[in-house]
């Protein structure tokens, strides 16, 4: 294995560069599940009348005549060492361009086709869903949070994950796991270490939510009127205190014995009704009364692995600890392209 094509052009210009020829380091590539663009870095030496990195130009990277990355240069460094450090970013980058948008009715395969157009990008539906999310406003808010708030909605409603996926130039809407990996990673196989944690920093067992109303005031007659005197700016807000209510709902999940109370506060809908509050109560309980766990596994790796797919990990000291073999979802996967080797850091979604 190795790297077969990786090559750059400047916008405008017909001269095609072959970065091989000048690659100072190890290439690195990283895809996220979580509504992040896909990265690629690089090093490159400087050359005297040779190619001069510059923003905006474009890249093209295969391994092993496999296309892996396309996408444009977003950064450049240079040093005293003159060695020119590069960060591009592929077509999802432009998914963090902000707008103002009207949603209507519709499933997230809409919604995403639209901010597709929007952002100038090509783009696919890979996996369709045919879930009607509410109508909404989205005011001022990047592509990715606009889609992130649908997605939740949708996983929500179907039990469905998706993501999104820059396939060498088109943005694709795809459902995780997007492929099942044959490939075992594990003691006997690929695997070179591990790192397992378990943490409770953001976990929630008791939720409040809060309804705040103002209160009737009483008619005054025109004669009150003119004679109240001015009020001061802390008798305003006193006033206005004292016509707030605040009406609670709570609920509490079983942890608070062990965990002590994790508590958040969450607002309610103005006409929002008792049981409607606690059942956003429940629903956010539901969510965040639990343990995050983190797995982090390096290994020797191919190119279906990346965020997305999933694969089976069997590794003894694991099992030992609960976590059997299973197949877990890579949400976040960095390849090293080293001379002849791809190696791979990924993070695993775990559920115990």
């Amino acid at each position: 294995m190795a790297v077969t094509f990786f090559q750059s052009q400047t916008p405008g210009s017909k001269t095609k560069w072959d970065l091989r020829e000048i690659l100072e380091s190890d290439i690195q590539w990283v895809t996220d599940i979580d509504f992040s663009a896909g990265q690629l870095t690089f090093k490159l030496v400087e050359v005297d009348e040779g190619y001069t990195p510059k923003n905006g130009d474009n890249i093209w990277f295969n391994w092993d005549h496999d296309h892996v990355f396309k996408g444009k240069v977003f950064k450049v460094d240079y040093d005293e060492s003159e060695v020119f450090s590069v960060t591009a970013y592929d077509s999802l980058r432009y998914f963090k361009n902000q707008d103002s948008l009207v949603l209507p009715v519709s499933t997230i395969s809409q919604r995403f086709t639209r901010v597709a157009k929007l952002a100038g990008v090509k783009h696919k539906v890979v996996n369709n869903s045919t879930h009607k999310l509410v109508a909404e406003v989205a005011d001022s808010k990047s592509y990715f949070d606009m889609l992130k708030a649908s997605f939740k909605a949708t996983r929500l409603a179907t039990g469905h994950r998706y993501f999104l996926r820059d396939n060498y130039g088109t943005v694709e809407l795809r459902r995780a796991p997007y492929k099942k990996l044959t490939n075992i990673i594990g003691d006997q196989s690929q695997l070179t270490g591990f790192s397992f944690s378990k943490s409770i920093d953001d976990t929630v067992n008791v939720v409040r939510v809060v309804r705040t109303d103002k209160k009737k005031k009483q008619q005054t007659s025109s004669t009150a009127k003119t004679k109240a005197k001015k009020q001061t700016a802390a008798q305003k807000k006193a006033a206005d205190v004292a016509n707030t209510k605040l009406t609670t709902v709570t609920a509490a999940g079983g942890s608070v014995e062990r965990w002590g109370k994790l508590q958040v506060v969450e607002k309610a809908k103005d006409k929002a009704n008792a049981a409607q509050m606690k059942q956003k109560a429940k629903d956010i309980l539901k969510s965040k009364n639990k343990q995050a766990y983190t797995l982090k596994l390096t290994t020797m790796a191919n190119l279906n692995v990346v965020a997305g797919n999933e694969a089976m990990v069997k590794v003894k000291s694991l099992k030992d600890i609960g976590l059997g073999s299973k197949y877990l979802l890579i949400t976040k996967a960095t390849h090293t392209f080293t001379g002849t080797t791809d190696t791979a850091e990924i993070e695993m979604k775990v559920r115990i």
